[in-house]
């Protein structure tokens, strides 16, 4: 797998601290895959960012500057009286097979 786009010539760095036995596992791991330990991270980190980036931006809801002005009007209003909620929610509750 391959990270690095065909053409594109890397212009940013990226200098991270780890421990001695984190590092040899990691260079261990890049020479068992035959690859530079660079290769090797990003091979693996990049697929996973951009899984993290695309759930997380998909749950984001935008809204306009008058969606914003309505969505919070109407969480300022007072509740509905909701009279069936009420009595469902009054109710003894039993659990199935549980008396």
């Amino acid at each position: 797998m391959q990270t690095e786009q065909v053409g594109r010539v890397p212009d940013s760095r990226i200098d991270i601290r780890t421990d001695a036995r984190r590092k040899g596992l990691i260079v261990r791991a890049a020479e068992l895959t035959s690859t530079n330990v660079t290769q090797f991270i990003l091979d693996r980190v990049v697929p996973e960012a951009e899984r993290i980036v695309a759930e997380k931006e998909s749950q984001k809801v935008l809204l306009t500057a008058d969606h914003w002005a309505e969505f919070c009007r109407r969480l300022d209003e007072a509740p509905k009286d909701l009279p069936n909620m009420r009595r469902l929610l009054a109710r003894r509750q039993q659990v199935s097979g549980r008396r």
